[in-house]
């Protein structure tokens, strides 16, 4: 079945000097501009095309990729509001509107939210920023160290909510945070802990086991290209930490203690060094 706000398939019924007709089922057919339409195609050739109503409410075709899709959450700006809601740049040429029953809290002009993109019942595409009515509270379709997609929310007590895989919500901890998120970010992560409620908590960061062999290896190879000394070692700041390394001062000094245990490094008051064993 062909839906609006979604990408289709969709097979060219006629040609013609303004575009494109694309046969959209029970929708009927839908229109596709010529400069949208790709070079060397004819009728009866599929295109993968997103539908969706144009300011004129006409059901049209589009092979640009919006910001947002049916049932999925973006964070999105707010282009301008008036008297019965607020509209959002989504990246095509009819914003997208959120009424005022589904704002969180009033939207302003220029602010970014995270949002819901939902049909109303006239079948018009429309945004919400209400998503706790939208989204799960538990994990769907996920085990411990899948590797997942994140969209960073609010900030809470015990870390961040983060909105997963576009469908449900998970929580960062801040014990598991290790740089500073901005609101609406886009991050990749896993999840760390299914909890026996059914809710997740996710980390930023690949197994254990994994990532301290990675950052192992990555240590090593920044030493060896330091010359065989580097001035990174147990004391050095957070920040300088995760700008090298890409990681918390809690895992470097962990993979640190590892290297050292292995006789790999000697650690040292301004820094750690290669053995001569790991030299040669």
């Amino acid at each position: 079945m062909i839906k609006i706000g979604q990408f289709n398939f969709l097979q060219i019924s006629q040609k013609s000097e303004r575009g494109t007709l694309l046969s959209a089922g029970q929708l009927g057919s839908v229109f596709l501009s010529k400069k949208e339409t790709p070079n060397n195609c004819n009728v009866g050739d599929k295109l993968q095309v997103f539908i969706y109503q144009n300011a004129r409410d006409e059901i049209v075709a589009t092979t640009r990729k919006p910001k947002i899709e049916l049932g999925g959450v973006a964070c999105l700006k707010v282009i301008s509001t008036s008297n019965v809601g607020a509209f959002m740049d989504w990246g095509l040429p009819k914003d997208l509107f959120v009424p005022f029953g589904q704002q969180a809290k009033p939207m302003k002009s220029g602010q970014s939210h995270l949002v819901y993109m939902y049909e109303d019942n006239t079948g018009r595409l429309c945004a919400s920023s209400k998503l706790n009515r939208m989204l799960d509270e538990k994990g769907k379709g996920v085990k411990e160290k899948d590797k997942v997609n994140l969209l960073v929310g609010d900030k809470t007590e015990l870390g961040y909510k983060v909105v997963v895989n576009q469908k449900f919500w998970g929580l960062l901890h801040h014990s598991d945070v290790f740089r500073e998120l901005q609101y609406g970010q886009a991050l990749s992560g896993v999840v760390k802990k299914i909890r026996n409620d059914g809710k997740v908590d996710i980390a930023l960061q690949a197994g254990k086991e994994d990532s301290e062999d990675k950052l192992a290896t990555k240590i090593l190879k920044q030493i060896a290209s330091d010359g065989g000394f580097s001035p990174y070692h147990d004391k050095s700041p957070p920040e300088r930490i995760y700008q090298v390394f890409g990681v918390s001062k809690k895992a470097f000094k962990a993979a640190l203690g590892t290297l050292y245990k292995q006789k790999k490094i000697t650690i040292e008051e301004n820094g750690i060094r290669l053995t001569e064993d790991t030299k040669s």
